[in-house]
């Protein structure tokens, strides 16, 4: 992946914009933590996520911003029962980006400021989110003016964006590692991670091209949750995209369902986007 993905603090939300986001929450009775994931969290002792879905189709509606949609499972990277955050967060998943030059140049000051977070994530994690909700106000205020020039026509082809879809595993806060394998929109995906105790074992397989790969990193930190999520660039813009629905989600072989899954969203600066509820071993978002 060319950029380095980051994980914001996750606050209680007090409202939501959007209005049919705000139905769903309000249907499903829990609470919902914002940040920059949308989906679910589930806190606890495991040893190993799964899930399937396919890679959405996305458009490029916002041109001055980052854009970025990512399916991905997970263990660690939100706060544990003991109300410390977990790490190191291991995931991998598929990331289909809108990158224009200028939604790149506008964005590169709070990219900066999320890798000084990375740094001190395991000093401090506290202070680390609060150093990365600084880069995702930085990030929203400079896309937002570069979008609106974008929308002006001032910066010409510097608003052209590029369409980016990557396989990817990381062991945050190390930097993300692409598998380079072809994936395209519409593509089925399967993601596990797992840990045995001594090493996290993740797998990302494309079944529609048929290839799978699988990377082995030594750990000794025990899974302290799971997660099942969609992730956007901080709380910038999010492309236009299908609905995702994540199925054959299995957390120690008991489907969703057989936990309390905690809700995730993301307040993006063109909408509020929220999970459904959790069917089973599935659920959609969108």
């Amino acid at each position: 992946m060319a950029l380095t993905l980051t994980v914001s603090a996750a606050v209680m939300v007090g409202n939501a914009a959007d209005a049919a986001a705000a139905e769903t929450v309000a249907e499903s009775n829990v609470r919902l933590y914002l940040g920059n994931w949308a989906g679910y969290v589930v806190r606890g002792d495991f040893h190993e996520v799964s899930a399937t879905w396919v890679q959405p189709q996305i458009s490029c509606d916002n041109p001055g911003v980052l854009q970025r949609v990512v399916p991905w499972v997970g263990l660690n990277g939100a706060a544990a029962l003991s109300g410390q955050v977990a790490l190191p967060l291991m995931q991998t998943g598929v990331e289909s980006m809108c990158a224009s030059d200028a939604a790149v140049y506008a964005a590169m000051p709070g990219i900066q400021v999320e890798n000084l977070a990375a740094g001190i994530a395991y000093a401090d994690a506290n202070l680390s989110g609060s150093v990365m909700n600084m880069g995702a106000v930085m990030s929203n205020v400079l896309g937002a003016a570069a979008d609106g020039l974008c929308a002006l026509g001032v910066l010409g082809d510097a608003c052209r964006p590029d369409q980016q879809i990557d396989g990817w595993w990381e062991g945050y806060p190390d930097p993300p590692i692409s598998y380079g394998d072809a994936v395209r929109g519409g593509d089925v995906m399967h993601s596990r991670v797992a840990w045995d105790g001594g090493s996290y074992i993740m797998t990302l397989e494309n079944r529609t091209l048929g290839w799978s790969r699988t990377t082995v990193s030594a750990s000794p930190a025990p899974p302290r949750t799971a997660e099942i999520v969609l992730e956007g660039h901080l709380d910038a813009a999010l492309p236009g995209f299908d609905p995702v629905t994540f199925t054959e989600i299995a957390i120690d072989g008991q489907p969703l369902s057989a936990y309390n899954a905690e809700m995730y969203g993301i307040p993006a600066m063109n909408r509020m986007l929220v999970p459904g509820p959790v069917e089973g071993s599935r659920f959609t978002i969108g």
